[in-house]
This record gives C-alpha cells, structure tokens and sequence, in this order.
C-alpha cells in the first residue's frame, strides 16, 4: 500500500463538524517567517509560479510571483476545470488537465495554451500527469487504464509521447508500462523519471525510464513520490512521505540516474508536503502544504478523496523553500476559502 492509498483507508469522511475542526487547526497553524522574503538572486524575477486554484465552485490555473505578489487568473474560466499545470522550458506553452463532469463520472484530458492562456488546443483523450522534454518540443504523459474514471493517480497504463511540431502521438515502445504518475523528464532526453505503484514488478517505487532503450528500467531505491527534476538535471526533489520533502544530486552513469547527497528540505509533523517543483535556476522549491486525509467533495469539478491528488479540493496553500539554508519556508498564497495546490514554475514573458 502506497504513502495516499494508506491515508485513505486509514481515515473515513469527513462529517460537517470535523471539518470545522480542519478549519480551525488550519487556521491555527502558524509556520515562523512565512510573512515573505527577498529573493537574493535578481534573476528569480524573472520567473513566476504557476498553480492550480478552487475557488467560486471553479478550478482555474493562476501564477504568482516567487514571493507571494501578483496573484494573475491565467484561465478565468467559469464553465471548464483546469488542473496541473505545467510550463514548458521557454516558458510560451502551459500544458494542463481538463476535467468535464459527464453525468456522475468524469472526463479527464490534457490540454495546451500558451503562457497567457489563449490558443487552447486538446492533445489528448483519458490522459493524466504531463511533463515537458527539456527542448519543449514533445511532451509525455500516461493514459488512465480503463475507460471509467478513477480518481487514482495511478490508475494509468502506458506512456506517450505527443510531437508538438508533428501532431502525432506515439506510444512508448515498452508495452509492459503501467501504474505510473508523475513523470519528471531528465534535462539529456533521455529518461523519463517517475512514481510507479503497483505494477511493472513494483509495489511502491520511483523508477527511470530510459527512452533509447525501451525496455530499460532503474529502480532509484528510494521511497516516496512525485518526483521532480531540476531544470539542468543536476537534482532531484520527492515527498519521501506525506511529512517530509527530500532533495537529492543526480548523475547519470552506466547504470542510468543515480542519487547522492539526500537530504531533507523540509518536515512538518502534522501537515501533508506534497507537489514540489524547482525554481529553473534550481535554488528554490515550491510545494503544497495543508492537511491530509480524506476530504468530500464540494462542489462542480472535485471530488472524494485524499487531499493531495488532483481535483480534491483541500484546504492547501503554495509555499517556498529555498535550498541548503536555514529558516522556514515562506508562504505564498493565503486564502482559507481557496484549494491553492500543483505549483510549477514558469519564465515571465
């Protein structure tokens, strides 16, 4: 059993009152400094961090300044729901999920933009988690396994390969791929980094995929999810468990991805990390941060579920950390009646 199929069996819906307790204890919990910072290296202006909201019975994509300012609607969307967004190298294009509520299930797809959210185009039917190649040139993702929608992350089969010069779609010639979620793309093309549960001869795993030699599979040994590599491929963040943020160096060898160096960003006892993402000049990371467990739905576009996954409206916020130093990290977004989670970060064009 995984690190959000454990919190789900471990915990039963929320009734009206428990999340009353939620709210308060949130609202309660304070983390030193999280009042904004200086950004010592004058070229993080130059990016933003992108985001996904619930807010007005409504999932949009928003971007934010590295310290908290600037709040932008990218979407504005009433009738569409936008999820997990993630910017591609440049920082023109933004790929993201859609979800339509279709009677009492759910259609889920991905989608592209450009940066500023116009010339919106689909890509894929029944698609989960998108990464970008590190020349922004394709983009891969994996499909989910049945026909039905199913909340799980992992719930996923295959891996695909879409050309944005070409239109086409491949599949991934390794045809035993399944389960995975997540993928993160190395900065020489040639893995695809990723969480795998429950399936490929895994229980719980985050893998490589080599994409010259199809069927090549490196288990990195170590425990956790949603991987996320940095731009130059030099690092490697994770959530090692629903506490706790990890950071890793990374060299490519003969045997393929190899981690050093691991070390903890940041724990928190009682609230859940999940989601980081590094800064493009990899000194920074953001993540989510708020409170496990089960949470109902509440309104058009989300569901039951745990918190952490996409289209589950908990009561998160996006913070900051900045890496190797001391302190706390920064909070960013601050609206209790908001689901701020997802983040990546994109150039500001």
């Amino acid at each position: 059993m995984g690190l959000e199929d454990s919190a789900t069996m471990s915990r039963l819906p929320f009734d009206i009152r428990s999340l009353a307790i939620v709210f308060v204890f949130v609202m309660n919990t304070t983390i030193p400094g999280q009042q904004g910072f200086a950004i010592e290296d004058e070229s993080s202006s130059s990016y933003q961090i992108l985001f996904e909201s619930y807010g007005d019975q409504n999932w949009d994509i928003c971007r934010i300044n590295p310290d908290g300012s600037g709040r932008t609607n990218i979407t504005q969307t009433r009738d569409v729901h936008e999820l997990y967004p993630q910017a591609s190298p440049k920082g023109d294009k933004i790929c993201f999920l859609v979800d339509t509520p279709n009677g009492r299930t759910t259609t889920r797809n991905l989608w592209m933009m450009n940066a500023d959210g116009s010339n919106r185009e689909k890509i894929a039917d029944g698609a989960r988690h998108a990464c970008w190649s590190p020349d922004g040139k394709k983009i891969a993702f994996a499909k989910q396994e049945f026909p039905k929608f199913r909340l799980t992350d992992y719930v996923t089969k295959y891996l695909y390969i879409y050309n944005l010069e070409s239109g086409e779609i491949t599949q991934h010639p390794n045809d035993k791929i399944e389960h995975i979620y997540v993928p993160t793309w190395s900065a020489d093309g040639r893995w695809i980094i990723t969480t795998v549960h429950g399936g490929m001869g895994f229980g719980h795993a985050i893998i490589g995929l080599e994409l010259n030699a199809p069927h090549r599979v490196v288990d990195l040994d170590i425990s956790g999810c949603r991987p996320s590599l940095s731009l130059d491929g030099k690092q490697l963040t994770w959530s090692s468990n629903d506490h706790t943020i990890q950071v890793a160096d990374v060299a490519i060898g003969k045997s393929g991805p190899e981690l050093s160096n691991q070390r903890v960003l940041y724990h928190h006892d009682t609230m859940h990390l999940y989601h980081p993402e590094f800064s493009p000049d990899g000194k920074s990371i953001s993540f989510s941060l708020g409170p496990g467990g089960r949470v109902p739905a509440k309104g058009p576009g989300t569901h039951t579920g745990v918190a952490e996954m996409v289209g589950v409206s908990g009561m998160w916020d996006i913070y900051l950390k900045q890496i190797d130093t001391e302190g706390d990290p920064q909070q960013l977004t601050k609206s209790p009646k908001l689901s701020n989670k997802e983040s990546d970060w994109i150039l500001a064009n």
